[in-house]
């Protein structure tokens, strides 16, 4: 097994095999040219073809050749993988629970601190979904936004006319720009209750 880090000062060679959705063989993909080895179970990109696929690396290996080149195997993840990781990792954050209080009562008017209470949740789904469409996904710090935008959607649902809205707000899934427009839009109908 190949030490995992920084491999020298100078380039290494390292073979790519990637093991598709349904193979069980691993087929060599790319040669790349790496400084720093990926850690075993680390998300790295890897050109297929005319697209680039998200893949976990499963193995690092020294190659039988004197160049001392590496190899790096990895299997490829589902579109949907990060996001289903971020829930799972939300989920087991909080317990996958609500909060132990009462039902919140509906208020007759907005709180002063609502409009704010939104936007902050709106940047901070914002930032989850940046989190994870890096190079390098980080899960960890969408997961960190996430959490922040749920604790203010608890803040802001008992002022909500719109029950898909207070759902969306307080769940795990981070709400995409597009559908903040069609949920809140920043002009026009507001949907806190008066």
């Amino acid at each position: 097994m190949a030490p995992v880090g920084t491999i020298g000062t100078q380039f290494k060679t390292c073979v790519m095999k990637l093991r598709r959705i349904g193979n069980a063989e691993s087929e060599t993909i790319e040669t790349q040219q790496r400084l720093i080895l990926p850690a075993l179970g680390e998300v790295i990109e890897i050109a297929a073809g005319e697209r680039t696929v998200r893949a976990r690396v499963i193995q690092v290996s020294d190659a039988a050749n004197a160049e001392g080149d590496f190899t790096v195997e990895a299997d490829e993840l589902s579109s949907g993988y990060l996001w289903e990781t971020l829930i799972a990792l939300a989920k087991s954050d909080d317990g996958g629970l609500t909060p132990k209080t009462p039902a919140p009562q509906k208020h007759k008017s907005p709180h002063s601190a609502l409009e704010p209470t939104l936007r902050l949740a709106r940047q901070c789904h914002a930032l989850a979904i940046q989190a994870l469409e890096r190079p390098r996904p980080d899960l960890f710090a969408a997961r960190r936004y996430l959490k922040l935008a749920r604790r203010a959607g608890w803040l802001a649902l008992p002022y909500l006319e719109s029950e898909e809205l207070r759902r969306r707000l307080v769940g795990y899934k981070p709400i995409s720009e597009q559908e903040w427009e069609r949920l809140w839009p920043r002009l026009g109908v507001n949907p806190v209750k008066k």
